[in-house]
């Protein structure tokens, strides 16, 4: 009886041990060639410190190689902004001419006194006179509108080249780059009667304005005529 479980217990030691035998052999192949591979990648790396560097080195002269294209593209646009600027330039310089291009804009003068006609005499071509004549007329101021009717006939000769405006030219010089043209006599005129208004300080009513006036407009008229 002992030798028969004795048997038994051989038996079921020979198949479990067997058993385990066998899947260790099965699986040791796999793992082996696991380490093997593993082993082999490895071989032939230098993990040194110079060996870093110089690839880290290489990769850099590598990026540095490529041409850097970032700016051109702000170039052109501000070689494009300046040609259109320019071409804006040409336009308005062929459409307004270069003496209405550059022409200083027109100043504004709050109160009208001696010292400001002064101001708008000196600069004569910086200022809309016609605006002030008429607020002169409005604010009833004969005689301050008397000079600036006459003003408004010389900038109307600069403007029709028939005189070359300057601040220190006298009504004399005027009236000789004139004398030639058929608004002559009346120019003529009209000076001598400013200059006594003006400088003879003479005091001028509604009346007075009015009849000294329409020879001025007479006169602008003329000049007008001149250049057609």
């Amino acid at each position: 009886m002992i030798r028969k479980w004795t048997y038994h217990f051989f038996l079921v030691f020979l198949c479990v041990y067997g058993a385990e035998y066998a899947e260790a052999q099965s699986s040791a192949p796999y793992y082996q060639y696991e380490q093997e591979d593993l082993t082999d990648a490895r071989d032939g790396i230098d993990y040194s410190d110079e060996v870093v560097k110089e690839e880290e080195k290489e990769k850099e002269d590598y990026a540095g190689s490529d041409m850097d294209f970032s700016g051109i593209g702000d170039i052109f646009g501000f070689l494009l902004i300046g040609v259109l600027i320019a071409l804006v330039f040409v336009i308005l310089y062929f459409m307004l001419g270069k003496d209405n291009l550059f022409k200083p804009r027109s100043k504004k003068i709050e109160a009208l006194d001696l010292k400001s006609i002064e101001q708008i005499e000196e600069n004569l071509e910086e200022y809309d006179v016609s605006y002030y004549l008429q607020q002169a007329i409005d604010n009833k101021q004969y005689r301050i509108a008397i000079r600036l009717h006459y003003l408004l006939i010389i900038k109307e000769l600069s403007a029709q080249k028939f005189i070359k405006w300057k601040r220190d030219k006298t009504n004399r010089n005027y009236l000789y780059e004139t004398q030639d043209y058929p608004f002559a006599q009346n120019f003529k005129r009209s000076t001598n009667i400013f200059e006594k208004v003006w400088y003879g300080e003479r005091d001028v009513t509604e009346g007075d304005f009015s009849m000294i006036q329409s020879h001025f407009s007479s006169l602008n008229n003329e000049i007008n005529q001149s250049t057609s």
